[in-house]
């Protein structure tokens, strides 16, 4: 009886799973992107929230980072120009009990004084967010 509950939580779970997102190329970046823009990082914060992206049974959480990003080019999108100063949220992983295959969040965050790429959406009043996984480059720097 109780493997038969087993097999059956097992089975029922195994269809509410996600996979990774795979990286996006250079050419998709660019078009599903309504904001390119370079700068360097002014200021890295992050927080460990409960997780909003995965909402399976168990104990998630994802750490979110607010990239205070100063422009120096724009090569895509309205509204930010050089000389401003703009907000990113970016997140990745931080708990995942039990772990589960799923989105792994932005594959870099960059930390203060470097000099990066970003390719952006921006939802309604909400800051804007790298596309996913690797909308965010970092200039001469593997990502840590």
């Amino acid at each position: 009886m109780q493997f038969r509950i087993i097999v059956s939580l097992i089975a029922i779970y195994a269809f509410s799973v996600s996979a990774a997102k795979a990286p996006l190329t250079p050419e998709l970046l660019r078009e599903q992107a309504s904001h390119v823009v370079s700068g360097i990082v002014i200021k890295v914060t992050s927080q460990t929230r409960k997780s909003i992206i995965e909402k399976g049974l168990g104990i998630h959480r994802d750490r979110i980072f607010k990239i205070q990003l100063m422009v120096s080019a724009v090569s895509k999108g309205e509204n930010v120009k050089p000389g401003d100063r703009i907000t990113i949220e970016a997140w990745q992983p931080f708990v995942r009990i039990p772990p589960l295959a799923g989105l792994e969040g932005h594959s870099c965050v960059p930390q203060e004084n470097d000099i990066t790429t970003f390719f952006l959406k921006q939802k309604d009043g909400k800051p804007f967010e790298p596309l996913l996984p690797n909308g965010i480059i970092v200039v001469g720097t593997p990502c840590k």
